[in-house]
């Protein structure tokens, strides 16, 4: 009986540590291609993605460009459902604290932002503000296209007022986004296994033990 459930346990533990390896990863990325094209707002701006499920998400990074010239820029990520009017950015899943002073490269920077663990449909519209850019404008340059999921759109301005953009490619910016596994798919996975491995240790225990 202590083999067994030692055995279980330990069964538990790779098998949790196996699903999350395998199932955490990039769902989203549009870091590839750069499209020579920028745009420059001090509004909301961003796209609308599609990813291959829903997902949790533990990593927003967003690209921003300062024209050649090093500085300094504030931003703010949010993380929308697109359950809004037509299609629009509605409910606010998440949204940053504001980072003060980002410090930039004379060229395209991909700012990373930690998200705690946000639970997002296949279908949901990330965005950036930026604001206080010294000494330059900062703007978000486009690249395209995607190598891990899509772009559907972009919007801009919000959150009250959304407008869309036409896209693809001029305005389908540079981003990448990372996801963990969810409890549920982990433990689901885990379950039936244990359950499998039990099973097995069972029978063993009740096979007869034939003599000479």
């Amino acid at each position: 009986m202590r083999f067994w459930f030692s055995g279980l346990f330990s069964a538990l533990l790779l098998i949790g540590l196996t699903q999350a390896s395998a199932q955490a990863g990039v769902i989203f990325d549009n870091t590839t291609t750069f499209q020579n094209a920028i745009t420059f707002d001090v509004a909301q701006y961003g796209n609308e993605v599609l990813v291959s499920q829903p997902a949790r998400v533990s990593d927003l990074e967003i690209g921003v460009n300062q024209q050649g010239a090093a500085g300094t820029k504030d931003l703010q990520a949010f993380l929308y459902a697109n359950d809004g009017t037509g299609g629009a950015p509605g409910t606010l899943l998440w949204k940053s604290t504001i980072m003060t002073n980002v410090v930039l490269t004379p060229g395209n920077d991909l700012i990373a932002f930690a998200v705690p663990n946000v639970d997002v449909p296949t279908i949901f519209t990330w965005a950036i503000q930026i604001s206080n850019s010294q000494p330059i404008a900062v703007g978000l340059p486009s690249f395209d296209p995607p190598t891990v999921g899509a772009v559907l759109a972009e919007w801009f301005a919000g959150p009250s007022d959304w407008s869309r953009g036409s896209g693809p490619a001029n305005f389908d910016y540079m981003a990448r986004i990372t996801a963990v596994p969810e409890p549920s798919t982990i433990l689901n996975g885990s379950l039936a296994l244990v359950i499998a491995l039990g099973w097995t240790l069972n029978r063993r225990r009740r096979k007869p033990v034939t003599t000479p």
